[in-house]
């Protein structure tokens, strides 16, 4: 099924978008939309996080799109960070390891092409994992 989420956002994000302490991460099956409706969401409001929604798209090319399709407007702090909600607890290490090895395979490919110093992406990396999480679901 199709996702839309400007339209159907604006009274909220009209009224609390900008409110402080307000928060609202944003998921989607639906690649289409992250890069045309999420990410400028977030990258605008501070109150919107793009939520990666790695336990359905957990397959090393959905995840490399989101990133991609993302990152580049609304920016690395405005992603949620990886979240799982498997109920296979024994795959949850391996989730998160893959996780973090796309992340940096990503951080890796700018550091390469010079969009970002190698001491921006070691930071970056951190943040991804644990500072992003923390700060979009206020752990």
């Amino acid at each position: 099924m199709r996702a839309e989420f400007t339209e159907a956002l604006r009274p909220l994000l009209e009224r609390y978008g900008t409110a402080p302490g307000f928060q609202l991460v944003l998921f989607t099956l639906d690649e289409t939309v992250f890069s045309r409706e999420i990410a400028p969401l977030a990258g605008f409001y501070p109150s919107v996080y793009a939520g990666a929604p790695w336990w359905f798209l957990d397959a090393p090319d959905s995840i490399r799109r989101f990133r991609r399709a993302v990152t580049e407007t609304a920016g690395f702090d405005r992603t949620s960070g990886f979240v799982d909600d498997t109920r296979a607890f024994c795959s949850i290490p391996a989730r998160h390891d893959m996780s973090r090895r796309l992340d940096c395979g990503v951080l890796a490919e700018l550091v390469a092409e010079h969009r970002l110093e190698p001491d921006e992406a070691f930071e970056l990396a951190h943040e991804l994992v644990d500072a992003n999480p923390r700060r979009a679901f206020k752990l």
